[in-house]
């Protein structure tokens, strides 16, 4: 006997950018993916907002969204001048006035106007689940207006990126107090159903304040995104550089890398001078490599195709040393199968644990050394990469994250 359709309000915090999988982009996209690939048991309508003065969701997005799902619904905010008003008088009050972040249970995300729409939607479509994207958006469905299933997917827990945004120009004057944001978000979320979070740091900050069975770890989807091809082993790859960092143009981007390069990279050079080390991503347009290793470091900038820089790559590295919730570029590596050499911070929402399936340190000494040993040992570095390729496989690989979400929709395959 064939399951009923299983009919899903899926809200959009951004437009989708089919060309870009990472951060939030990424997260998304792996669910709307998945389902695509469950079309059987869903039916899906997308929602999304515009905002004012910027028309986010153009002809050409919402086309491209209905390859993944049966409906697309556009608040169209730009048009509605209450909204505009009540997010700018929040903005005033909090950031120019108060001189803080706005809090985290802010619904400056989400309007009167778009509160109703999205009600409107729920009251008229008799929804089975409703799915949130981001704690900015929380407030569209913290209130129960109907027997739905209220999900709300974390993607970070906000407290502590709010926190790491304290350092960010722009933001560092601004006061954040973490301890009252923590409580209020924890409050917040309470109020859905099902709680989604994707890191493994994330659930151990979470679970004594939430019921066991609300809690749910979904890490994000990325194979069958940008990881299509078929893994190559680790000692049949012909390897062009010896190191890869990936990474967009932020702070913690680019102060993890300011640490790698002054603190631990001249020791690499100083031990193993013909070392290459390749930067991919638009980070290379906010670093300056020091003369001295011109002839050590290729910025390669912006690559449409990423697959080939990984496979012709050693060692993949993530020396942050801030930031918070998953780094999208270790789970990349992951599904690629390169050895890894991170921080702790980096590494913490991840099941990499030292000398298993990666290095782990925030020690620029034995950063170095570690580095050195998988250079100079293939057989350490092919071990590590057998091992990170079994951390991919149990728990972010398609198989793996579908039966995660199966369970949360109460749906059976097989």
């Amino acid at each position: 006997m064939s399951q009923a359709k299983k009919k899903i309000l899926f809200h959009l915090p951004i437009p989708i950018d089919f060309g870009s999988y990472n951060g939030t982009q990424g997260r998304v996209f792996g669910m709307i993916k998945y389902f695509r690939d469950r079309k059987d048991f869903f039916e899906i309508d997308a929602v999304g907002g515009n905002k004012f003065g910027i028309v986010d969701w153009g002809l050409a997005q919402r086309q491209e969204i209905l390859k993944f799902v049966d409906n697309i619904f556009v608040y169209e905010g730009d048009r509605n001048l209450v909204d505009f008003f009540y997010t700018r008088i929040q903005s005033l009050y909090y950031q120019k006035i108060l001189k803080q972040q706005l809090p985290v249970d802010s619904d400056y995300f989400a309007p009167p106007g778009y509160l109703k729409y999205i009600r409107n939607l729920i009251s008229r479509k008799n929804y089975d689940f409703v799915w949130i994207n981001n704690l900015d958006y929380a407030n569209l469905a913290a209130e129960k207006t109907s027997e739905a299933t209220r999900i709300i997917d974390m993607h970070d827990i906000t407290s502590r990126f709010r926190l790491v945004r304290k350092n960010i120009p722009g933001f560092e004057k601004l006061k954040f107090d973490y301890e009252s944001n923590f409580k209020r978000e924890v409050k917040l979320i309470n109020k859905f159903d099902t709680v989604i979070i994707d890191a493994q740091d994330e659930r151990e900050i979470l679970s004594s304040h939430l019921p066991a069975t609300k809690l749910h770890l979904v890490p994000t989807l990325i194979e069958g995104l940008i990881y299509g091809s078929n893994i190559v082993p680790y000692q049949s790859r012909e390897f062009n550089y010896d190191l890869l960092f990936v990474g967009a143009n932020n702070q913690p981007n680019k102060d993890g890398l300011k640490f790698f390069l002054n603190s631990v990279f001249p020791e690499i050079v100083r031990r193993k001078p013909n070392t290459r080390f390749v930067i991919a991503g638009n980070i290379v347009g906010a670093i300056k490599i020091d003369a001295s290793f011109k002839e050590n470091v290729d910025c390669l900038g912006y690559v449409p195709d990423l697959a080939e820089i990984y496979f012709k790559s050693r060692v993949a590295i993530c020396p942050l040393i801030t930031g918070a919730g998953t780094k999208f570029k270790l789970v990349e590596a992951m599904a690629y199968a390169m050895p890894i050499v991170a921080t702790k911070i980096s590494a913490s929402a991840l099941s990499l644990i030292d000398g298993v399936n990666a290095f782990v340190t925030d020690d620029p000494k034995v950063y170095a050394e570690q580095i050195l040993c998988l250079l100079n040992q293939p057989e350490l570095a092919q071990k590590i990469s057998q091992e990170v390729a079994k951390t991919f496989e149990n728990e972010h690989s398609s198989s793996a994250v579908y039966s995660k979400l199966d369970e949360i929709f109460g749906i059976s395959t097989s």
